[in-house]
């Protein structure tokens, strides 16, 4: 148990690639919108700027909610992107939202396919897609007075799918090409390797893509979540956590 007398722990500072990041989250409805140009800022910062710029303090509030990504790991590595992806967000204040229906029905248009709900109750939604080629999920917890959140996408049957068109494509060019004179020891690394190299920039790509959709759908339960709050002022905000200046 922390000590009665000792100091509160000082705020948050983000570095700048961090506040550019929840910046570009918090105006993805709005992607033309002038940015301010935050430095060394603490999350009153980025709220305080993002009212002198126009933009809504709380959306920023909700973007600094959402962790960054984590790295892929081994997939990664090897195929240039991960085939999982992860959206993790705590959001003290917030509540499941009364209208899971429009919740869901986001979730579907985002990940693809239908899923349904394993889980409804007090303080605890879960939402699950199992199909063949697009599974994910969601699952919303109220802790210690915060909304706890966490969006998952597989995208291993999209990432085998492509894999095997493009092992189809390498076969047919050692067959017509000079490739099929190669010694067969070489055939074969390239049968193993050369559907991985065809295919990485398509799984990069589509990556991108997916993690775009993940932090928008994301933002948008926040912002079910969070409803009532929009209107949050950067100077109502408790003591001591804005005192700092704008960084506009």
């Amino acid at each position: 148990m922390a000590d009665r007398g000792s100091p509160p722990a000082p705020e948050r500072r983000y570095r700048d690639d961090e506040a550019w990041a929840i910046l570009e989250r918090a105006t993805s409805r709005d992607r033309n919108r002038d940015l301010p140009e935050p430095h060394d800022a603490t999350l009153a910062d980025l709220m305080a700027a993002a009212a002198e710029a126009g933009l809504d303090p709380a959306e920023v509030r909700r973007a600094a909610a959402v962790e960054p990504p984590r790295p892929g790991g081994f997939s990664d590595l090897v195929f240039g992107a991960p085939d999982r992806r992860e959206i993790v967000a705590s959001l003290p204040g917030a509540r499941i939202p009364d209208d899971t229906f429009s919740m869901v029905r986001r979730l579907e248009l985002a990940l693809g396919g239908r899923g349904e709900v394993v889980e409804s109750a007090p303080g605890l939604f879960e939402w699950k897609n199992e199909g063949l080629i697009n599974r994910g999920g969601l699952t919303l917890k109220e802790v210690g007075g915060a909304l706890e959140m966490t969006l998952k996408a597989d995208r291993a049957g999209n990432y085998i799918a492509l894999w095997f068109l493009t092992l189809v494509l390498w076969a047919a060019a050692s067959a017509l090409t000079p490739l099929g004179t190669l010694p067969f020891g070489l055939k074969l690394v390239g049968l193993v390797v050369g559907p991985l190299f065809l295919a990485r920039p398509f799984w990069m790509a589509a990556d991108r893509r997916l993690l775009g959709r993940l932090e928008d759908v994301a933002m948008d339960v926040l912002r079910m979540s969070d409803a009532g709050k929009d209107d949050e002022d950067p100077a109502a905000l408790p003591e001591g956590e804005g005192d700092g200046a704008s960084t506009a």
